[in-house]
């Protein structure tokens, strides 16, 4: 790491842990954030066309964005001017504008999403990120584990740090394929999604690590299960996505969201009293202007203390994402299903259901499958659901099967997901 880059990382580190130990109660927090906010909102947020009329209104005032729209205008919503086209065509050749980086998301059903980030910026998620998930990085060097299907500059960061050892495990390869690799490599930290860490946890592979983290997907209560019984650890979740870092957990578990530098609005979700979408404006970004901008994850939060007594407001599950909203026919009005009451319905079915899949795949209908040596507990799964789905006011028709439920590599593992043609 050159000189420069381990000056922006250092810096951000301790201004993370500065506010973090500043944030003593709620009040605290919320009065910093709302400072740099307001600065935000009236300085380097309206330097981008799509919000130059916008500048130093209250943040209720702007317009709320999605991934639809930030694509459509992909170069109203960044300082260089960029369009998808040029950043596409960047992210192709492994080139970026001098100074910047260039990624895109794993994307679901094909729909991905790009990003630019600044070098300072890059060195700055580094800072944050340390400062919560590896506190201790100072005084010891880490080998982490990166397993995701597609690379990212912003971990290239962290491998250029010279306190970190890092290796990109490519699932895009195949699951299998990394135990061996990783069991060289021997990493101290492991951040990867559940479906690989559960893969890792069944298959023998001789590792010890002292922190492992699940990111990209929804974590099940049956994977955390399996996962923390194996490596004998408390599995830790971060909330990342392309539009940017938004939670981590705490060493006792609990996923705080990122409110010294990420602003949340909460919108409910229809058919449902407890889940929410989020909003989310981050102020820590300047490149690629965030305000407003609609998340498509399905949030449950709480409001219980946490015993690390931090007052970041904390979320309780992720349980997945809106477009996997099951909307079924009705007497009246169509009902809309949540994927966690799905997930339940199956899950409590009977206990030795330990993988399965439902799939909205026409107006009326639903798939059930289970693993094949699960095959006697479909009667009582397809039970459970049809129960639950009447209790909603809907009756669909339930097809059930067997099948071998691998876990994909090359995209995000969807256990409850909308696919009418």
């Amino acid at each position: 790491m050159n000189l420069s880059a381990a000056v922006l990382t250092l810096t951000a580190f301790y201004e993370a842990r500065r506010r973090y130990k500043a944030a003593r109660t709620r009040h605290h927090l919320l009065a910093a954030q709302h400072r740099r906010l307001d600065k935000f909102l009236a300085g380097k947020a309206a330097d981008v066309p799509a919000f130059k009329a916008f500048g130093g209104l209250p943040l209720s005032d702007w317009p709320v964005m999605d991934k639809a729209a930030l694509m459509a205008d992909f170069d109203r919503y960044n300082r260089l001017g960029l369009t998808a086209v040029q950043g596409w065509a960047h992210l192709e050749a492994g080139t970026a504008p001098k100074g910047y980086a260039i990624g895109a998301s794993t994307g679901t059903s094909g729909n991905r999403g790009l990003y630019i980030v600044s070098e300072r910026e890059r060195y700055r998620w580094l800072g944050t990120m340390l400062s919560r998930a590896l506190p201790d990085f100072l005084s010891r060097k880490h080998r982490v584990a990166i397993v995701l299907p597609a690379n990212s500059r912003l971990y290239d960061a962290a491998n250029e740090s010279g306190r970190l050892s890092l290796r990109f495990f490519d699932l895009g390869r195949g699951i299998d394929a990394q135990f061996a690799p990783l069991a060289e490599f021997q990493p101290t930290v492991i951040v990867a999604p559940p479906k690989f860490l559960r893969a890792l946890s069944e298959s023998g592979t001789a590792l010890t690590p002292e922190r492992i983290f699940s990111g990209a997907e929804v974590l099940d209560s049956e994977d955390r299960r399996i996962i923390e019984a194996r490596f004998g650890l408390k599995l830790r979740e971060i909330y990342m996505a392309t539009e940017g870092l938004f939670a981590i957990a705490c060493e006792h578990g609990t996923l705080h969201l990122l409110e010294d530098q990420v602003a949340f609005e909460f919108q409910p979700v229809e058919g449902s009293d407890t889940l929410v979408t989020p909003l989310i404006t981050d102020f820590s970004r300047q490149t690629q202007v965030m305000v407003r901008y609609r998340m498509n994850d399905v949030l449950e939060l709480t409001d219980m203390p946490c015993p690390c007594h931090a007052p970041h407001r904390a979320i309780r599950q992720i349980h997945g994402r809106c477009d996997d909203i099951f909307t079924l026919p009705s007497y009246g009005q169509p009902v809309r299903v949540t994927p966690d009451v799905i997930r339940n319905a199956v899950l409590r079915a009977d206990r030795r259901i330990s993988d399965f899949r439902v799939t909205q795949i026409a107006r009326n209908k639903v798939l059930l499958e289970l693993k094949v040596e699960e095959a006697d507990c479909l009667d009582a799964a397809s039970a459970s659901l049809a129960a639950m789905f009447k209790a909603c006011g809907a009756v669909p028709d339930i097809a059930t099967g067997t099948a071998l439920l691998l876990p994909p590599s090359d995209h995000k593992l969807r256990r409850v997901r909308v696919a009418i043609p």
